[in-house]
């Protein structure tokens, strides 16, 4: 689903987000990491070339994935890279249940992720974390390319696709 006006009551997509950061990353509520979760209409709602796909489990009406787009956005310093909100997507919050890891859901997100920034990015910038479970393994089988790897205390490693 896209996360819209006429459903953003009707699942707490921010109490989601919150726990699956603490099951992957044992962080809390971070102002300069997660000021998007806490802002989802202004990060993702409003902006004509932003959106957040989140997937429902039918069974039983349960959020079991996410996935936000938006125009890069930050001023990550990456060797000969310059990303701009104008023709660059940045993905964020890739995140799916443990329990429903494995079944196609990141995959189903990202499609739709992409399909999205077709005709509106040139294209798609994330990072992810080394010890983030299957993370660069499923980027590299999506064609993500490594374009910086950095020391940081996370292990941050950054990523492209050219669409």
């Amino acid at each position: 689903m896209e996360l819209t006006e006429d459903n953003f009551e009707k699942y707490d997509i921010e109490e989601f987000l919150f726990k699956m950061i603490k099951e992957c990353y044992n962080l809390d509520y971070v102002p300069e990491y997660h000021s998007d979760i806490k802002n989802l209409r202004d990060y993702y709602i409003k902006p004509e070339k932003n959106t957040f796909f989140f997937a429902v489990d039918s069974d039983n009406d349960k959020i079991v994935g996410t996935c936000g787009i938006r125009g890069y956005d930050k001023n990550y310093d990456i060797k000969d890279r310059e990303y701009n909100s104008i023709n660059t997507a940045s993905i964020w919050r890739l995140l799916v249940a443990s329990d429903y890891r494995h079944n196609g859901i990141a995959t189903k997100l990202i499609n739709q992720t992409e399909n999205f920034c077709k005709d509106k990015y040139n294209e798609i910038y994330l990072h992810t974390q080394k010890d983030s479970y299957g993370a660069l393994a499923f980027w590299s089988s999506r064609d993500y390319q490594i374009v910086e790897e950095t020391n940081d205390e996370y292990g941050t490693i950054h990523l492209e696709k050219i669409l």
